[in-house]
């Protein structure tokens, strides 16, 4: 609510200080969807190529936080970990066929004994892909102990190519 309030009053201020109205409204506007649509937390904007597809997980927990992304057939994957990206490549698959990807999937990080296990629920079919109904993210750290994160997301295909 403060960040549309704060974007209005930006906008007024240079509109009001502008020779041309319009102008300055539309470069406003322009910065204040470019500004709302950068995450505050999780991981960055990730974009896929035309005939790219990509599995696109967020956190259940309040405030939800893009937390996991791979490109379909890249074997490699994006994960939020200790609030920080980290590069993983995938190390074991298996369970049913989600459009180009499975629903169990294993990831192996740098540290040799970190591991990420990745277990989707299939959804509804959207058009270019396929919503996640529920999931779970399993971090296993090298001490052995485990984290489990509740996830949700989609699997999209840009169209092309």
């Amino acid at each position: 609510m403060i960040r549309i309030l704060t974007s209005s009053l930006a906008m007024g201020a240079l509109a009001a200080c502008s020779s041309t109205p319009a102008a300055a409204t539309a470069k406003a506007i322009a910065a204040t969807e470019a500004a709302a649509s950068a995450p505050a937390e999780g991981l960055p904007p990730q974009r896929l190529a035309p005939g790219e597809c990509g599995l696109f997980l967020w956190g259940m927990a309040a405030p939800r936080k893009f937390v996991f992304f791979a490109k379909a057939t890249s074997g490699n994957a994006l994960v939020l970990m200790n609030e920080s990206p980290t590069s993983l490549s995938m190390a074991a698959a298996g369970g049913d066929v989600f459009g180009q990807f499975l629903t169990e999937m294993e990831y192996a990080g740098t540290e040799p004994a970190r591991r990420v296990k990745i277990s989707v629920k299939p959804g509804e079919v959207l058009e270019g892909g396929q919503r996640v109904e529920s999931g779970t993210i399993l971090f296993i750290g090298a001490d052995g102990w485990e984290t489990v994160l509740p996830v949700t997301g989609v699997r999209a295909c840009m169209p092309g190519g």
